[in-house]
């Protein structure tokens, strides 16, 4: 098989190819969404890592949103020996994003199970490690070629080109995840998929979504949805329901997650598929386990099975199994690349010492691809389950740089890993939260000064999401370490950043509070921003379960009346304090020593209630 160069050696930030244009521009296109023909405005140019690398403009359909590359060649898909294979095996292979997908459907419902471009196979084998089915993949890729040799999964090396060549009978469920958006043909391809379903069967589709392309996207996510030289289309959900109505799906529904659309679909009246239905991540962490047990633990696919498990059972809380799973990609990597995590201030210098590789066989040769993952989870057990905030501020500082690179050497090809930058970034944000027991002003100084620093290697800006996040726990934690002169550095933007409703405006709303209680002096402030807090515990829906409101939603009333009664407004003190003496029906009980500091407060100020 023949192996095409892409990129070169050098390192290029391909997020910089990527020009905004102003829409003046215009090019003739039919829209492979709705069938929309005529002029098109040009919303951006990007250049494709495939030489001569041509710039490649992405066009917008006025009539239904999609935005597609109508001067885009075909890729060889089959003629390329991905080198992009190991960082989706241990990085970037979302495989409990896929699983979820699944979970819309009642596995009892399911025997035969069909999958275009299913790429190494993950989720065929996960479908029959898991509910048992009659799984059948389709792909002719370099690693499905390779999936199919290391999970011993049925995949057939080719392209359909009618339902006949999927076999005789028809499959009850067939997934198309993430390949829509690389077919210039898109209604033979779904034709083919309705051919092969049975009267009820169904389709569930994933591809990037439309409305991500935006400026304001961060850079290394933009990257991956545009895949520049891969990503003929990129469709909204009005185009992908118009597409899928088209070729004769009748039921259809169609989810935006921002940057990712999943889809429903079938030919009968009858969608016996909730994209909504919740996913039991339990199924998951059993078919990682099972993997573990049956993979070489140095493989890549070893490797990426391990660091999963870690990532799941981190995040699920059980970091007891956690440390268990820490210690398996330990002792792996370890045993792979001589690396040893347990001292990452070590690991961070010679980070920062080394070269940059010229490939990424050459960085591959050195380092896992997720290791930069491996060290962010290992730093939130450190701090969540140990309790140990100066070895979590190593893991985070070595997890910075190790993402950072390990991005930087993806752009040689011009390629990208959405999770390495998202971690990334609140690892760095995280050392300076971390900050907040041992050097509180330095913490507020930290965060403050990170919107106008540049990563080291790539020179991006922390997106405003994420920054935003990670300044609103700062202050809470200062605020609730009395730390007032420090929060009150970053009362600022917190305030100018409150959201509407929900839990962050009732815990934000009632830290201002005692903020400008306590160090503004400033009672009739204080005041308002405790009956904002007091009205977000009581809009929210679960407000009898919500732990929110549990521990917030009588206190914000307590602190209101005493921030009026001393602001010399004893009316509106007695007209808050009421609510908390003669509680509404259907609300929480009042706690007895606060009930009685409520009415302490009214016989000494002589509240009228």
């Amino acid at each position: 098989m023949e192996k095409i160069a892409m990129g070169g050696a050098e390192i290029i930030n391909w997020t910089q190819t990527i020009a905004w244009e102003a829409g003046d521009r215009h090019l003739e296109a039919t829209c492979p969404a709705c069938g929309d023909a005529g002029a098109k405005p040009v919303r951006l140019a990007v250049r494709s890592p495939w030489p001569p690398h041509p710039e490649q403009p992405l066009v917008t359909c006025a009539a239904c949103g999609t935005a597609f590359h109508p001067t885009m060649g075909q890729p060889p898909y089959e003629a390329v020996l991905d080198p992009l294979v190991d960082v989706y095996l241990e990085q970037n292979a979302g495989i409990d994003v896929m699983a979820e997908l699944l979970a819309a459907v009642d596995p009892s419902g399911i025997r035969r199970y069909i999958e275009i471009g299913c790429g190494f196979g993950f989720l065929l084998d996960y479908a029959r490690v898991a509910f048992g089915w009659d799984a059948r993949g389709f792909d002719p890729g370099y690693s499905a070629r390779f999936g199919r040799e290391a999970l011993g999964v049925d995949i057939q090396h080719i392209y359909l080109n009618s339902a006949a060549d999927a076999g005789s009978e028809p499959f009850d469920l067939a997934l198309c995840a993430e390949v829509i958006e690389h077919v210039f043909e898109p209604e033979k391809l779904l034709v083919i998929l309705r051919d092969s379903l049975t009267a009820n069967g169904t389709l569930l589709l994933t591809t990037p979504s439309a409305s991500g392309i935006r400026p304001e996207t961060q850079p290394g996510t933009l990257l991956s949805l545009l895949c520049p030289g891969y990503h003929y289309a990129l469709y909204s959900p009005k185009g992908m329901e118009a597409l899928l109505r088209r070729v004769g799906f009748k039921s259809v529904s169609v989810i935006d997650r921002g940057h990712t659309l999943r889809v429903a679909a079938s030919v009968g009246d009858e969608l016996r598929a909730d994209l909504a239905r919740p996913f039991d991540r339990r199924s998951y962490h059993d078919y990682l386990r099972t993997r573990i047990g049956t993979t070489d633990p140095v493989s890549p696919l070893g490797v990426g099975y391990r660091y999963r498990l870690l990532k799941e059972l981190t995040n699920a809380g059980q970091f007891e199994a956690a440390r268990a799973a820490q210690a398996q990609v330990a002792a792996v990597i370890r045993q792979r690349w001589n690396i040893d995590l347990t001292d990452p201030a070590a690991l961070h210098a010679a980070l920062s010492e080394a070269p940059l590789p010229a490939s990424i066989e050459a960085y591959h040769e050195r380092y896992p691809f997720c290791l930069g993952s491996v060290l962010y989870f290992s730093g939130i057990l450190a701090w969540l389950a140990d309790g140990r905030r100066d070895i979590a501020q190593s893991w985070f500082q070595a997890a910075t740089l190790a993402g950072e690179r390990m991005r930087a050497t993806l752009h040689i090809i011009g390629a990208d890993d959405e999770e390495s930058e998202e971690l990334m970034w609140r690892a760095r944000c995280y050392v300076s939260h971390l900050r907040v027991w041992s050097e509180p002003a330095k913490a507020a100084e930290d965060i403050r000064q990170l919107a106008n620093t540049p990563s080291p290697l790539l020179g991006e800006r922390v997106p405003a999401r994420i920054l935003e996040d990670a300044q609103r726990k700062i202050f809470v934690d200062l605020v609730n370490l009395g730390q007032y002169a420090a929060a009150d550095r970053l009362a600022g933007p917190v305030e100018a950043a409150l959201p509407s409703g929900g839990e962050g405006l009732a815990s934000l709303a009632f830290a201002l509070g005692i903020l400008t209680l306590n160090h503004r002096k400033a009672p009739r402030a204080a005041a308002a921003f405790f009956g904002r807090a007091h009205q977000a515990c009581l809009d929210l829906p679960d407000r009898e379960t919500a732990p929110v409101v549990q521990s917030l939603l009588w206190p914000a009333l307590y602190h209101q009346g005493q921030s009026l009664a001393n602001a010399g407004l004893r009316q509106e003190a007695g007209e808050a304090l009421r609510g908390l003496l003669k509680p509404a029906a259907g609300l929480p009980s009042v706690p007895l020593d606060l009930r009685a500091r409520t009415e302490l407060l009214v016989r000494t100020q002589r509240l009228p209630v």
